[in-house]
């Protein structure tokens, strides 16, 4: 069955809220995990990739918004933490 791209936002926003019934800290990274191990590749490509080169990780347009919507069914603020951010200046400095 196809799914349209609000559908699957859809389903990204209710595995996040899922885990957040449990996890109530504000790292991006964990929460992303679990919708990554528990959705289909399909919804998964709404998500954005870790760069190839320093591993790390940037925030797509929705990503930003999920992280919205989230805070705004749960109070809590997702955030990426610096040291898990992707900078074009880390490949510079290798």
């Amino acid at each position: 069955m196809l799914q349209t791209e609000e559908e699957k936002y859809n389903n990204i926003l209710e595995l996040m809220l899922e885990i957040g019934e449990y996890y109530k800290e504000d790292n991006w990274l964990f929460v992303k995990k679990y919708v990554l191990r528990y959705s289909n590749p399909e919804v998964r490509k709404l998500l954005s990739t870790r760069h190839h080169y320093t591993k790390k990780h940037t925030l797509n347009n929705n990503e930003i918004k999920l992280i919205e919507d989230y805070y705004n069914k749960t109070n809590i603020k997702l955030e990426l933490k610096e040291k898990d951010k992707h900078y074009e200046s880390d490949i510079n400095e290798r």
